[in-house]
């Protein structure tokens, strides 16, 4: 019954082994989708910024355009500026659209891998619980055996 109690004892280390390699290898998934999305977040606001930088050099190429025909025209009728400062308006308002939906997106996504991650470490540990608790009582009953003989 021993040998029974002993091969039991190590069929739970097998099987808490194999379940902790199994979490920890999801664990590193998430980690890994984790670092992915950072560096997809970081890609985008790098290219927003230079989209940005860019941007500004267009408005005050433009500012000084509108400038100069302004000097050339005084008539009173909506002017080039006008209808340019609308343009980007507009132009403005879709692109930062577009940027919050990309933060709102990477948020939800960092937030559900934060969230399967607690998930799997919770698991991970009540089956370290278990399984010690299972083998403590399976030690102390083979003890109990032993000092019975």
């Amino acid at each position: 019954e021993i040998d029974k109690r002993q091969k039991t004892l190590a069929g739970l280390d097998m099987y808490m082994k194999d379940m902790t390699e199994k979490k920890d290898l999801e664990l590193k998934q998430c980690k890994q989708n984790i670092s992915n999305l950072k560096r997809e977040f970081e890609k985008e606001r790098d290219q927003w910024r230079s989209e940005e930088k860019l941007k500004e050099e267009h408005i005050q190429k433009l500012k000084d355009m509108v400038q100069k025909a302004e000097k050339n025209n005084e008539d009173g009728e909506e002017t080039f500026e006008d209808i340019l400062r609308e343009e980007m308006r507009v132009m403005k308002a879709a692109f930062e659209l577009k940027m919050s939906n990309l933060r709102e997106e990477l948020a939800q996504k960092s937030i559900a891998c934060s969230r399967e991650v607690r998930l799997l470490k919770s698991e991970l540990e009540s089956e370290r619980r278990t399984s010690s608790s299972l083998t403590s009582k399976l030690k102390a009953f083979e003890a109990s055996n032993e000092s019975k003989k």
